[in-house]
């Protein structure tokens, strides 16, 4: 997990703690932050066109 996905489930969870944010809305927040936390490099890989290593 990068700090940005961490930090977001900081700010959710002091979201939270202060009733900003309902349970649910609160687990469909964390649900949303770790799938596209998790999902980032795998789908930059795909997008991204690999570069050929240089020939000596």
């Amino acid at each position: 997990m990068n700090t940005r996905g961490l930090m977001e489930l900081i700010v959710l969870n002091v979201g939270l703690d202060l009733g900003v944010l309902s349970p649910k809305l609160f687990a469909m927040l964390v649900l949303m932050a770790l799938v596209t936390t998790f999902l980032t490099s795998p789908l930059l890989d795909l997008v991204k066109p690999k570069t050929a290593t240089p020939a000596p």
